[in-house]
């Protein structure tokens, strides 16, 4: 009796023991077979109960066969045949309500029987169409059942009162108890979609919960690297300030080279950090700096990074070149952002007594950028992690955990890869590895501003109402060979515009009066400046407004402005001005 009760409890689960399956074909599954079990059962007992009282083969004998072809939807499942036993199920269920229905008359609930089976196509079939197209069919054969009672189209048996109140009564209970077995699958069916809601809602509150920590983090770590590089830049400037005002604010006055050297640390942290603040911005809002490819020296380039990172670097810096050809063409911006993202690492994690090199290589095909340091080396559990955004190795208030993101990001827009290896104690190698394209013209423009290159005799016209910005200008412009004109307002710009006819205009986005990209509309629409080339610069990260920027004008600048930013951004304008002091 046990095996039989132990047999029983199997039979619904046949066809959910094989392969892997998802949960919801596994439910589909049990419920087909419980109903097809339950069903051959019921009209087993009812095709019973009628020989035995009305000796009708047209109802008994077709119950029967139901009883049995009902337990064919098992072995269809058994042998992965669901939609078949499906259809099974359904067509059985069909049939029987129109021949039983049309045979017994109005003793069938054929009501309850419809409710039933629109209730089992809502619950088992998936797709919407052909569940629709179940519930539609179930009820236009309830309606032709109702069209042939009350027409007397068919007559039905003629069954004694007695018989026809068994009839009545087995129906009845049959299809409630059928409708009660659809109602326990309902119930669980709801019960899990809530549990699984429930722990959605759970994992997705756990997952904003992580996402807030790691932003809050990241917000008080770059409060604490604002604050940290902002002090030494204030002091110093301000003790530069009460020298002046302690020596009668002379024209000139001599400053210690430690005091540059801090002031320039300082500040290029906090440019690196702004960077990263940006850069954020952009992949958050879904959109990366396009690349503009333009050829450059690699040696040039990288000894140019460098020069910039020996003042904050407390480890030497090494660098290796080997088969770099002459130029290579790539986005010299881009891959400043990475190698200063993997420097500002290095220097980082670096220990006392350690180096740092910088290996810059080339095959075939690609570029190859390594930054090895000595530093304590990054666990092996740790090492998938460290290009997840806001996932850092520093202690708070020592990184952001965006650098190498971003850097990632940066590669991938360049068609390469940023990958990482490290050994515990002994340091860790940062490998850029992308797509090698030499530049094989034979023209070949010096692509470094350095002090054997300048832009003489091009006229550049900066529009911007800031004073510091405009004196930092003055400076860069004057340091590229360039003839300057400053104005702080539009009706100022566009005049002065007229007396020197510039050759680029650098205009800042945000003006006091109107907008930069108003005052761009006036020139387009001036018939002597409307040709001449517009840099807008700004300080704002709104990726939409550098987008537009980019779209109506020439180019766009992020403040703070790099000397080596503001030559590649007017190279393209003034190459033909480009010459060498020895040619001057």
């Amino acid at each position: 009796m046990r095996r039989l009760w132990r047999l029983l409890k199997t039979l619904p689960f046949l066809g959910t023991d094989g392969a892997p399956l998802p949960l919801n074909s596994k439910r589909v599954i049990i419920i087909l077979n419980s109903l097809a079990l339950l069903t051959s059962f019921l009209c087993f007992l009812i095709s019973t109960v009628l020989w035995n009282t009305a000796h009708e083969i047209r109802i008994s004998g077709v119950g029967y066969a139901m009883a049995i072809i009902y337990l064919g939807v098992p072995l269809f499942n058994k042998v992965g045949k669901t939609n078949s036993a499906l259809l099974t199920i359904f067509i059985l269920q069909s049939f029987s309500a129109m021949y039983y229905g049309a045979l017994l008359g109005p003793a069938i609930n054929i009501e309850a029987l419809a409710v039933f089976l629109c209730g089992a196509a809502l619950l088992i079939i998936k797709s919407s169409r052909y569940k629709w197209a179940a519930i539609t069919f179930v009820l236009t054969v309830t309606v032709i059942l109702k069209v042939i009672w009350y027409g007397n189209l068919i007559d039905p048996l003629p069954l004694s009162i007695s018989n026809n109140r068994l009839v009545y009564f087995f129906a009845a209970g049959a299809v409630l108890l059928m409708n009660a077995l659809l109602l326990y699958f309902y119930e669980r069916a709801v019960n899990k979609s809530n549990r699984e809601l429930e722990q959605l809602v759970e994992e997705r509150t756990l997952a904003l919960d992580q996402a807030n920590r790691y932003k809050t983090t990241y917000l008080n770590s770059l409060s604490h690297d604002y604050r940290t590089q902002l002090n030494p830049i204030y002091g110093l400037a301000h003790e530069l300030v009460l020298q002046a005002e302690d020596e009668g604010m002379p024209d000139h006055i001599q400053v210690s080279t430690d005091v540059i050297r801090a002031l320039y640390a300082s500040s290029r942290n906090m440019l690196d950090m702004t960077n990263v603040v940006l850069d954020t911005a952009r992949i958050e809002a879904g959109i990366y700096n396009v690349p503009q490819p333009a050829p450059f020296s690699v040696r040039q380039w990288l000894y140019q990074q460098l020069d910039s990172y020996q003042y904050v670097s407390p480890v030497p810096l090494q660098v290796k070149i080997a088969g770099i050809p002459g130029r290579i063409v790539s986005d010299a911006a881009l891959l400043t952002r990475i190698l200063s993202n993997l420097l500002t690492n290095a220097i980082k994690f670096s220990c006392p007594g350690g180096a740092i090199t910088i290996t810059a290589r080339a095959t075939d095909r690609y570029f190859i950028l390594e930054v090895s340091d000595e530093g304590k080396g990054i666990p092996a559990e740790e090492l998938d992690k460290i290009f997840d955004l806001y996932i850092t190795g520093s202690k708070p208030g020592e990184g952001t955990g965006l650098g190498l993101p971003i850097s990632r990001k940066i590669a991938e827009t360049l068609g390469g890869t940023l990958t990482a290896t490290s050994e515990t104690g002994k340091g860790s190698t940062f490998r850029l590895s992308i797509p090698m394209v030499a530049d094989n013209s034979r023209k070949s423009q010096p692509q470094q501003p350095n002090e054997f290159e300048k832009f003489y005799g091009a006229k550049v016209l900066c529009v911007d109402d800031d004073h510091s910005n405009r004196l930092l200008a003055e400076l860069q412009l004057k340091r590229l060979g360039c003839t300057t004109a400053f104005a702080a307002s539009s009706a100022e710009a566009l005049e002065k515009a007229h007396e020197i006819m510039p050759d680029v205009i650098l205009l800042d986005y945000y003006l006091p009066e109107i907008s930069g990209m108003a005052l761009l509309g006036k020139i387009r629409k001036d018939n002597l400046l409307r040709h001449v080339p517009v840099i807008f610069i700004s300080g704002n990260a709104d990726t939409a407004e550098i987008a537009a920027a980019r779209t109506h004008g020439e180019g766009f600048l992020s403040k703070p402005i790099m000397l080596e930013q503001l030559y590649y951004a007017l190279l393209p304008f003034l190459s033909s001005r480009l010459v060498t002091e020895a040619g001057h």
